[in-house]
């Protein structure tokens, strides 16, 4: 079933402008908050209690559970509730304390366009919270708790390097304003791709975990075996508006939020470069229906109106093989490479195939926007 998704994640997709082509189902997510809805074919985010599912009562009893009663006792009293207001509407997500100064680790949703912040505590104490700075594309957010005291407690920011498949899980959260719940899983997957954001732009390096994720999680800790922070729990996958496969949640890693944390906690908003562009991976089959002479790359279905491509001379059925002088072998590769070495507005040198001719242009980097242009 794992394999099903992944592969299903990983179709052949726009990812750079966040479009669904028709695959075999329709996919969206359900972000795990109670504050609306969000991304494409979504179910309305209602507060629920949560049900176990045939065999998932038991669960539990496949792991030590001594342990997990002790990764609970470390960690829950730095799990916090996040009770956002926008207008005359409230939602309800969760948070981790990540320094004892109280500063907060949450999911972007959970705190988009609120006018106030409430934060409780494990010990019911609550504080007013500020947002510092926000990753709107990988849904990840930083919040300061107003003239809390010293010494609060933390969870620990873990390392990914030595999770594998099948690793002990634990989600902690206030699922349907539940404080505190936790289920017990394992980690069902590493390096997910979750197209369908909020955002509108992919989240990459995705954990999938069959720990129950449900509204009102979102932004709650994912911990290892040793009470280690993992990931950001941040949504659970639906299948044309309902509920799809049980047991697949999602979380953004801490891999990702080791990488910009210095720059949330210096109050930035997080902008990631955008190329405008749809098209997928050059398969084999793509390449003999097209009649192309390259293998690896990305085919161009579409530039983005007058984005940062088609400025740059970029037209449908091109293939892009190369970006700074890298290799191109894809499009997840594609995406890696402009997040991880460029940033919006620099001139990046790109190497692309149109036809039998190799050319090479030069593109100015734009910034992913807030909703966007339509393709051409």
């Amino acid at each position: 079933m794992a394999d099903r998704v992944g592969r299903t994640l990983r179709a052949f997709v726009a990812v750079l402008v966040s479009m669904l082509l028709g695959v075999a189902l329709t996919l969206g997510y359900l972000t795990a908050s109670t504050g609306g809805r969000v991304g494409r074919s979504l179910l309305p985010v209602s507060i629920e209690a949560p049900l176990s599912r045939d065999g998932e009562a038991s669960k539990a009893h496949l792991f030590d559970e001594q342990r997990v009663m002790d990764v609970c006792e470390r960690a829950g009293p730095a799990v916090v509730a996040i009770e956002s207001r926008v207008g005359q509407r409230r939602g309800l997500g969760s948070g981790v304390i990540i320094d004892p100064e109280g500063i907060v680790l949450t999911n972007y949703h959970v705190i988009r366009n609120a006018t106030q912040l409430d934060v409780a505590l494990s010990d019911r104490t609550r504080y007013t919270g500020r947002v510092l700075g926000t990753d709107p594309q990988n849904d990840l957010a930083v919040v300061r708790l107003v003239d809390a005291p010293g010494g609060l407690p933390v969870v620990p920011l873990g390392e990914l390097e030595d999770i594998k498949p099948g690793a002990l899980a634990i989600a902690i959260g206030n699922p349907g304003g539940l404080q505190r719940s936790v289920t017990v899983g394992v980690v069902s997957g590493l390096n997910r791709t979750l197209r369908d954001t909020p955002a509108r732009a992919p989240i990459r390096e995705v954990i999938q975990t069959d720990a129950a994720i449900n509204p009102g999680n979102s932004g709650g800790p994912l911990l290892n075996s040793r009470g280690e922070l993992i990931g950001i729990n941040t949504a659970i996958e639906v299948v044309n508006g309902q509920r799809g496969f049980g047991g697949i949640g999602f979380a953004v890693p801490v891999t990702t939020a080791r990488r910009y944390l210095p720059r949330l906690l210096a109050g930035e908003t997080i902008e990631h470069p955008w190329l405008g562009i749809s098209g997928g991976d050059v398969s084999q089959q793509i390449a003999r229906e097209r009649g192309l002479t390259t293998r690896g790359g990305v085919y161009i279905e579409e530039t983005t109106g007058d984005g940062p491509a088609a400025a740059a001379g970029v037209q449908r059925n091109d293939v892009i093989v190369s970006l700074g002088g890298h290799t191109i072998t894809g499009m997840d590769d594609l995406g890696e490479r402009l997040d991880r070495s460029f940033l919006p507005g620099q001139l990046v040198k790109m190497g692309i195939m149109r036809g039998r001719e190799r050319l090479e242009l030069t593109v100015t980097l734009g910034k992913w926007p807030e909703r966007l242009p339509p393709t051409r």
